[in-house]
């Protein structure tokens, strides 16, 4: 007969309740390992511990007396095995411990007339039976692969608490992903199956809710069991490697957030207006971290500090960290952390230089927003596709300037959803630069569709230069650029915007000397914006007459609508 599988781990420092039972009764009786009845009733007892509690319930004894009935060619009577368990607990608990079990089955043997070996050997066939039951049941049943998510469970508790903290999980995705891939879901170990399993949302998953997670994923895996098993133990044997060889990270490293739960957005000239040199006056503390030196790129990173910060899975977020000094003038950089793709970026070198000994160990967590789910980036239209949309917009212009929607507290979009014609067009007006071109800006177009409104066609708009005279020398204004969607069918389309001078605030810390990122967001968003378009009926607008939405209403003057001041 095969052996025994060994006993399930228990968390540190304390044995599985059987385990503890079996070790008393071992130390009360005066047997030893080799008393082959006991070794193989125990390994017996643990088959049918679905749920390896120690106990078992009436569910569980039910279950795998009709699969084995069922498995041996007999007609199973659940009113009969109900009353077999009813029987053999002896202290009427509903459940049937070790010593329970134990003596109903060698109080059976007994009236068989059975001999030791014999004994020994139907037990080992009810084990064997129990165990290939098991398997057919389902990951969650199998004895196998139960035990290696345990195995695998203690891999991953590298600081040995009995529990995995943020920084444990994503390290050990970065490992399973390698593994899994093709064999497994690789959302098994996420950052999103970190929350769902996190069932008491204390920021940790102990053993029982990485194990319940775990089976809630692969009964949705259309693997068979022995395949899955072979999987978990090839992680097993990896994640083994990596431990022998001694697991990397950096030293603690603090998490700094704004101040302000709902942070404003504003270009750079007005960004760094309040800023401390230091910058740490509109930050704060939110933890501290150990990195794991294997993450690539800059969204591994971003889903240790989300899980850290108990931030949803579907947010975008900026990291900055303050780079080594540079031309030997002591100024640490304010560096955006990027990378979307291992090689690529700078998270290498960000924990290269993180374990130094006069590293600068602080991360920056600002421009928190919901990413898309189901709207996707658009590309502009150019060429002779841009010529053809531009033809199409024979009707009104709906506009949303960038500085009316954001700066500040900014203003409420249009109600929704915002009627328009075929014909018309929806324009969003955003800047291409600041301060001369000396600061540029990046915009993002996401659409849920575009055959109802098209995809973005830019024209570049030279801002009215002003009549007004001034005393100090004024710049060359920054040309803004208008985004046009033009409405070419009826129907309804949602539609955001993505802003960005983000990958500047280097260039303006540098500038203006700021030991840290601007407070302030640097990312903003107008939108979303719901958009239905009808048929065109009537007499038509004048072609390419605006109308701009200044926050309470529809106008032909740009800018935002005047706030009216409290009454005291």
């Amino acid at each position: 007969p095969p052996p025994a599988p060994s006993a399930p781990s228990a968390p540190p420092g304390r044995a599985p309740v059987h385990a503890r039972a079996r070790s008393a009764r071992r130390a009360r009786a005066g047997m030893g390992e080799s008393d082959e009845v006991e070794a193989a009733l125990d390994a017996l007892f643990r088959a049918y511990d679905l749920d390896e509690s120690g106990e078992l319930t009436r569910d569980e004894f039910v279950k795998i007396e009709m699969r084995l009935a069922f498995e041996s060619g007999e007609v199973y009577k659940p009113d009969a095995g109900a009353a077999r368990m009813t029987l053999a607990d002896k202290n009427l608990s509903g459940t049937l411990d070790y010593e329970e079990f134990r003596e109903r089955f060698l109080t059976s043997y007994t009236e068989m007339g059975l001999g030791r070996a014999e004994i020994v050997e139907h037990i080992n066939g009810q084990v064997k039976m129990a165990l290939g039951e098991r398997a057919r049941m389902g990951p969650r049943f199998h004895a196998g692969i139960r035990q290696v998510l345990r195995q695998i469970f203690n891999l991953f508790d590298a600081s040995g608490d009995g529990t995995l903290s943020p920084e444990e999980w994503i390290a050990a995705q970065k490992t399973v992903a390698v593994e899994v891939t093709d064999d497994l879901d690789e959302g098994w170990i996420d950052e999103a199956a970190f929350h769902a399993a996190d069932l008491n949302g204390d920021g940790v998953l102990d053993m029982e809710e990485f194990l319940e997670a775990s089976f809630s994923m692969f009964e949705g895996v259309k693997k068979r069991t022995d395949q899955l098993l072979a999987t978990l133990q090839r992680v097993a044997k990896v994640l083994e490697q990596q431990r022998s060889m001694g697991r990397k990270e950096s030293p603690p490293v603090q998490i700094y957030v704004q101040v302000d739960e709902k942070p404003e957005f504003q270009p750079p000239k007005n960004a760094w207006q309040d800023e401390e040199s230091s910058g740490e006056g509109k930050w704060q503390m939110a933890g501290e971290v150990a990195l794991p030196l294997n993450l690539q790129t800059a969204d591994d990173v971003a889903s240790l500090l989300r899980l850290l910060l108990k931030m949803p899975a579907d947010m975008w977020i900026s990291v900055f960290w303050i780079g080594p000094p540079r031309d030997g003038s002591g100024t640490r950089p304010v560096t955006l952390l990027r990378g979307e793709r291992p090689g690529e970026g700078n998270t290498a070198a960000m924990l290269n230089y993180l374990v130094k000994p006069n590293a600068d160990t602080r991360l920056f967590v600002k421009n928190a927003r919901k990413r898309p789910s189901k709207l996707v980036r658009q590309p502009r239209a150019f060429l002779e596709e841009r010529d053809q949309l531009l033809a199409k917009r024979v009707g009104q212009c709906w506009g949303l300037d960038w500085e009316t929607q954001l700066v500040g507290e900014g203003m409420l979009l249009p109600p929704r959803p915002l009627v328009v014609k075929a014909g018309d067009s929806v324009v969003v007006e955003v800047p291409q630069s600041e301060d001369g071109g000396e600061y540029r800006y990046v915009s993002s177009v996401f659409m849920d569709r575009n055959d109802i409104l098209s995809k973005p066609v830019d024209e570049n708009i030279e801002p009215k230069k002003s009549k007004k005279k001034s005393k100090k020398p004024v710049g060359e204004a920054d040309p803004l650029l208008q985004l046009s969607f033009v409405a070419v069918k009826e129907g309804k389309c949602v539609l955001f915007v993505d802003m960005s001078w983000e990958d500047q605030e280097e260039k303006l810390a540098a500038e203006k000397n700021l030991g840290a990122p601007v407070a302030v967001n640097s990312v903003a968003r107008i939108g979303p914006i719901e958009v239905e378009v009808e048929k065109a009926t009537g007499k038509p607008a004048e072609k390419g007459t605006f109308v701009w939405w200044n926050g309470e209403k529809w106008t032909n003057k740009k800018g935002p609508a005047k706030r009216k001041k409290k009454k005291r």
